[in-house]
């Protein structure tokens, strides 16, 4: 609806509540010109409403030309495996040194092993 009308359907709803009760209020007030009154009501309540429109679909995003969707798809998709690439990089990266420290806790834990308490190294 907002892609034709330029506004949704709720701004639709509340336009023609505000339009139905302005009619309603201006033919009791009227008195006997109720019938000159309420299509006066609803006349300008549609030149309104063709005004506001207009405006809305001018400031919608210009519609996209029929390959340029997908090529827009296509530059986020490679965006985004570029990003993954980088992030598979840098897992790897962490990885070796994960293998480092835990290579280096290794040599540690051995070393203190071949220290018995209350033997001395000579």
């Amino acid at each position: 609806m907002k892609r034709w009308l330029g506004l949704d359907a709720v701004e639709v709803a509340i336009h023609v509540f505000v339009t139905i009760c302005a009619a309603v209020m201006l033919g009791e007030a009227s008195g006997n010109a109720e019938d000159v009154v309420i299509p006066m009501v609803f006349g300008a309540s549609a030149i309104v409403f063709s005004v506001r429109r207009r405006v809305a679909l001018r400031r919608q995003p210009p519609a996209l030309a029929p390959g340029q969707a997908e090529a827009e798809q296509l530059a986020e998709l490679e965006a985004r495996v570029a990003e993954l690439e980088q992030v598979h990089y840098r897992v790897a990266e962490l990885e070796e040194r994960l293998d480092f420290s835990e290579r280096l806790l290794a040599q540690q834990a051995r070393g203190t092993e071949a220290r018995v308490p209350g033997q001395e190294l000579h």
